[in-house]
C-alpha cells in the first residue's frame, strides 16, 4: 500500500483549510443572497407585507446592496416607506449610476409626500433615456405631483391654437334626395339640404385658474373662445365663448367638483343654442389604478330668437368607470361612461322633446413620452315624446361616433395634433338621417403657470 507523502498530506490540509476559511466568509453572502432571493420572489407574487417581515428576521444583513434593495422594496410596498427610504439611500450611494434604485428611491419619495425629492429623481431616470415603459410611469407619476403640487399655489395654463380641417357634411344634411311625407307624397330636397363638403380652417384661445383656497378646497375658473370659418360653403360659420368657474374639494381619494357655465355660440343659418346651467360631479379613487365618477347638470338651451321654438331644459346624469395600466406598455387608460338625458321642450312642442340614452368608451394611451393617442366610440339612442309635424310618426334616432387624436409634443409649450371624427345618425324618419367625418391638423402653445 502506498502512502501519501508528507508534503502531499500538508498540502492537502492547507487546501482544506483554505476552503474552510473560504466557506465562513461565503456563508453569511450565500444567506443574504438566498434570503434576497426569496424576498424577490415574494414582491414579485405581491406579498410585500411577507417579503418585509421575512427581512426584519434577517436584519443582520442590512448593509448588504442587495438586500437592502429588496428589502427596501418590500418596506414601501408594505407601508413602511421611511424604513424603506432609508434603506434605498444607502444603497444609492454606493451605487449612485443605478437607475432601478434611483427610481423605486423616487417612488418613496412621493408616497413621503416628499415630492420635490421624487420630482428630482425621477427626472434623473428621465434624462439618462430609459425604456418606453419607465419613462411613461415616470411620466404618470411626474403628472401626479404636479397636481399635488398645484393644490398648494395658484396654478393655471394660457393657451392658443390654429388649425386646418375638413368636414364631409358641413350641414350635417341626409343622404337622400327626396322623401315621402304624409299628404304631400314624394318631396324633392333643395340642392342647399343637401350634403355639403368643405375646408376649414380652425383658431382657438383661452385660460384657466386654479386659486387653493384652503387645505382640499380649490377654486377653478376657465374662459375660451373658438371660431371655425368654412371656404367652400357659406352659412356655417361656427363662433363659440365659453365660461366655467366652480369649487372643488379633494382628499386625494374623494373629489367633488360644483361648477356653474355658460356658452354663447353664433352660427350663421343653423339655430345653435347659447346655455346656462350648473353641474356637479363626485369621483373616488378606489387605488392606485380604478376610479369612478358620477356626475349632473342642468342647464337651459336659448336659442335665437327666430328658433325660439327649440328652447329647452337640459338635464343629464352620468356614470363612469376610470381603468389605468401605468406599468403596461403605452400605460393605457380606459375610460367608461353611460349616461342618459332629458331634453325638456319648453315651447309646448312635444316633438322636441326627448330622453337620450348612450354610453361611450375612450381609451387612451403614450406610446413614448413625446406621443399620445386617444381613441373613443359611442352611442346615443334618442326616442322623442311627440310626432314630428313633418312625418306625423314618432322620431326614433340612434347616434354613432368615433374619434381619435394622435397628439406630438414638439417643446415643452408646443405640440401638435393630428384628430379625427365620424357620426352616422340613423332615424326612423330618413329626413333626419346623416352621416359626417372631419379631420383636422391643429398646432398649439400652451404655457402653464
Amino acid at each position: 500500500m502506498n502512502l501519501p507523502h508528507l508534503s502531499q498530506i500538508f498540502l492537502i490540509e492547507k487546501l482544506a483549510g483554505i476552503i474552510f476559511t473560504a466557506f465562513l466568509l461565503l456563508a453569511p453572502l450565500l444567506a443574504y443572497a438566498d434570503i434576497a432571493d426569496e424576498m424577490k420572489v415574494l414582491i414579485e407574487q405581491n406579498k410585500a407585507k411577507e417579503a418585509y417581515e421575512l427581512g426584519l428576521k434577517h436584519q443582520d444583513l442590512l448593509g448588504e446592496d442587495r438586500f437592502d434593495y429588496v428589502f427596501g422594496v418590500a418596506a414601501i410596498d408594505s407601508g413602511r416607506v421611511s424604513l424603506g427610504v432609508m434603506s434605498l439611500e444607502r444603497v444609492l450611494l454606493s451605487n449612485p449610476g443605478d437607475d432601478l434604485v434611483r427610481l423605486e428611491l423616487a417612488r418613496g419619495y412621493y408616497n413621503l409626500g416628499d415630492y420635490a425629492r421624487a420630482k428630482d429623481e425621477f427626472n434623473e431616470v428621465l434624462s439618462h433615456k430609459p425604456p418606453s415603459g419607465v419613462a411613461n410611469t415616470i411620466n404618470v407619476y411626474l403628472d401626479l405631483i404636479k397636481g399635488q403640487e398645484k393644490k398648494t399655489k395658484v396654478n393655471g395654463t394660457l393657451f392658443a391654437e390654429a388649425g386646418l380641417g375638413y368636414n364631409s357634411n358641413a350641414n350635417a344634411a341626409t343622404a337622400v334626395n327626396n322623401i315621402i311625407l304624409p299628404y304631400f307624397g314624394p318631396v324633392q330636397l333643395a340642392d342647399g339640404s343637401r350634403a355639403q363638403a368643405s375646408n376649414f380652417s380652425f383658431m382657438s384661445a383661452g385660460a384657466s385658474v386654479n386659486v387653493p383656497l384652503d387645505v382640499g378646497i380649490t377654486s377653478f375658473t376657465s374662459v375660451s373662445t373658438t371660431a371655425q370659418k368654412y371656404t367652400q360653403v357659406d352659412g356655417y360659420d361656427l363662433n363659440v365663448t365659453n365660461a366655467l368657474t366652480g369649487v372643488k374639494f379633494d382628499d386625494d381619494v374623494n373629489v367633488i367638483k360644483i361648477a356653474g357655465f355658460g356658452t354663447i355660440a353664433q352660427i350663421d343659418q343653423t339655430p345653435v343654442p347659447d346655455t346656462l346651467g350648473a353641474g356637479i360631479q363626485y369621483e373616488r379613487a378606489l387605488n392606485a389604478r380604478h376610479a369612478i365618477t358620477v356626475s349632473g347638470s342642468a342647464s337651459q338651451l336659448i336659442y335665437p330668437t327666430q328658433y325660439n321654438i327649440y328652447n329647452s331644459n337640459l338635464s343629464t346624469a352620468s356614470l363612469g368607470y376610470r381603468w389605468g395600466f401605468p406599468e403596461t406598455i403605452w400605460s393605457p387608460l380606459l375610460v367608461v361612461n353611460a349616461n342618459y338625458a332629458f331634453q325638456d321642450n319648453t315651447q309646448n312642442r312635444p316633438d322636441l322633446t326627448r330622453r337620450i340614452g348612450g354610453a361611450s368608451l375612450t381609451i387612451f394611451a403614450l406610446p413614448t413620452d413625446k406621443w399620445g393617442l386617444n381613441v373613443s366610440a359611442g352611442y346615443a339612442k334618442s326616442n322623442y315624446d311627440g310626432q314630428d309635424l313633418l312625418y306625423q310618426s314618432y322620431r326614433s334616432d340612434g347616434l354613432t361616433s368615433i374619434s381619435g387624436m394622435l397628439e406630438y409634443k414638439l417643446t415643452k409649450n408646443w405640440s401638435t395634433r393630428l384628430e379625427a371624427t365620424y357620426y352616422n345618425n340613423q332615424s326612423n324618419l330618413p329626413l333626419y338621417s346623416y352621416q359626417q367625418a372631419t379631420g383636422a391638423l391643429k398646432l398649439r402653445y400652451a404655457w402653464d403657470f
